[in-house]
């Protein structure tokens, strides 16, 4: 905490300016329930609304932070500055910090890497599986109103056998782009083939942000956002690869509203006949969300979630847009265009409840589209309820948390296949798409610098068969299914069922939480069975890296 604490100090502007910080789950957990639901009037809203790819702490947070100057004892500044520039380099700080004597500019650099080796030992071929990333991270802030970031990443990885499959099957998503080569890696973008097995890829995220006043926070950048509180999120999650926004957020005393406007993109030309020898051009979609949220009591919090994806492309690449694709006010979307519209849009709700100072329950609700009858296939919809201990029987730095999502049959697809929830021929929210339940646990508990992890997921989905579309596919049109499905025996996980149980565990080190440079040793445990047999992953792994971002590989 301490650690965290000075490195805020360093960076104080940074967060008065809208500094997005990591997203990355384990990287955050020691200090969020610090950061919830306190006592006092400089936080008030937290993470159930969106949150770009480098953030853990709400816009709010982040625009009135409780992190002020004053709050690292002078003493333990001097503490730290009795350091050796070796030490604090490797342990406390950035690689490299300017900042001028009128600390109204700060800028830090530092290297992101990670460098991991493994083996699946249960792959007969004896193949040896690696990641290769080197790339960069810079962050800044000019004043107490501007901040940026810019980070790249270059990678050559080789995977497991079952990650290498979805690679693969990104290319038939759209029948018309099949014979071309768009492999792409889960969250990381389109890959070329790398030596024999592998793959080489690359990665860019970057904003800037504008704070004129407290009240106010304009960003524009390209990169990810999550909303929610859970590890998975139902309405807009950090599964797919980076995309163009900009996000406006007003913050007025308890209730916080999110205005965010993207470019997504399918990967096919729509129609769109390109000269030979010359770069493909993609099809582009545009999406809007609002999201609205309040908090009550200290203690609980609503949220209120709308997510439009607006007509793809034409044949001709061009998007024929209207003033209602940037209406900043939610629900008017809905009232004009209704659930069944050509646009595919999505309504949510969430909800947080502190039942004690270290217990939080938590939840999701997802509608894509409904009717009046039972089971009928026009019932979209899925929900998320989950729970977090911090401290687990007052032990400190000892976590767990549960969570079950489950979403229907059809979800997310749209009557035309171009309007679907996705981006990067990826799900905009869970890594399964529909048709599914899960169950996922956590257990963390980290002593000093040292840390454990203990995960577990448990799922079941319906996969489609050869000639049959049972809502699984999210990528199918939503209107093609088996005419004996039209109207009562719709039901979860129908089709052709696929259960994947995968347990993961690592330890590791802490090294410099600036960048989550860590050590870790890890085994991951897959088995996926289905009518067919049981393919089974037994990974073990090591890895010196720098953990910035969430990357979903448990589907």
């Amino acid at each position: 905490m301490k650690k965290l604490l000075y490195i805020l100090f360093l960076f104080p502007t940074l967060l008065c300016a809208q500094q997005n910080l990591p997203l990355n789950r384990e990287w955050g957990l020691p200090n969020k329930n610090k950061i919830e639901f306190k006592d006092t009037a400089a936080v008030k809203i937290d993470s159930s609304e969106f949150c770009s790819m480098m953030t853990i702490v709400t816009p709010t947070c982040c625009l009135n932070s409780p992190f002020k100057p004053n709050i690292v004892p002078i003493t333990y500044q001097e503490k730290v500055k009795s350091k050796s520039l070796l030490y604090r380099k490797l342990k406390l700080e950035s690689l490299f910090v300017v900042k001028d004597s009128s600390d109204k500019f700060h800028l830090t650099i530092d290297p992101l890497f990670n460098f991991e080796f493994g083996k699946d030992l249960a792959d007969t071929s004896g193949e040896k599986l690696y990641k290769n990333t080197r790339g960069f991270i810079v962050r800044g802030s000019i004043g107490e109103k501007f901040a940026f970031e810019s980070s790249f990443y270059e990678n050559q990885a080789t995977y497991a056998k079952y990650i290498d499959n979805n690679i693969d099957q990104s290319n038939d998503l759209f029948p018309q782009t099949a014979n071309y080569q768009y492999d792409v890696i889960p969250g990381q973008g389109r890959a070329k083939k790398f030596k024999k097995n592998g793959y080489d890829y690359a990665m860019a995220s970057g904003y800037v942000s504008y704070s004129p006043i407290k009240m106010f926070n304009f960003q524009i950048g390209h990169g990810k956002h999550f909303v929610g509180d859970g590890y998975r999120s139902l309405l807009l999650s950090d599964n797919a690869f980076n995309y163009p926004y900009a996000r406006i957020t007003t913050t007025y005393k308890n209730i916080q509203y999110t205005n965010l406007y993207t470019s997504f993109m399918n990967l096919t030309n729509g129609g769109v006949t390109t000269p030979p020898n010359v770069e493909r051009l993609f099809q582009k979609k545009v999406g809007s969300f609002q999201f609205l949220s309040a908090n009550f009591f200290h203690r609980l919090q609503l949220g209120l979630f709308q997510g439009m994806i607006w007509e793809a492309a034409d044949s001709s690449n061009r998007q024929h847009t209207n003033f209602h694709t940037y209406n900043p006010i939610i629900g008017v979307s809905t009232a004009t265009y209704g659930l069944h519209n050509t646009n595919n849009l999505l309504l949510g709700a969430t909800l947080k409840l502190k039942i004690t100072k270290s217990i939080f329950v938590y939840g999701q609700f997802m509608l894509d589209d409904m009717t009046n009858t039972k089971n009928q296939i026009a019932n979209k919809y899925g929900y998320q309820a989950g729970f977090k201990y911090f401290d687990l029987f007052t032990i400190k730095n000892l976590h767990f948390q549960a969570e079950y999502n489950t979403v229907r049959p059809y979800a997310y697809a749209a009557k035309n296949p171009y309007q679907s929830y996705t981006h990067y021929n990826q799900a905009l929210a869970h890594p399964l798409g529909a048709n599914f339940y899960e169950a996922v646990g956590f257990i963390n508990y980290r002593f000093k610098d040292f840390f454990i992890q203990l995960k577990g997921n448990y799922a079941v989905k319906g996969n489609d068969s050869l000639t049959k579309n049972f809502g699984g596919n999210i990528f199918k049109a939503d209107n093609q299914f088996p005419i004996s499905q039209t109207v009562e025996n719709i039901h979860t996980t129908q089709g052709s069922k696929m259960t994947i149980s995968t347990q993961d565990v690592h330890i590791g080190y802490l090294v410099n939480p600036s960048t989550n440079f860590n050590i870790l040793l890890g085994f991951t445990n897959r088995t996926e069975t289905t009518n067919k047999g049981t393919i089974a992953t037994q990974f073990v792994y090591f890895g010196i890296r720098t953990s910035l971002a969430n990357f979903y590989y448990d589907f």
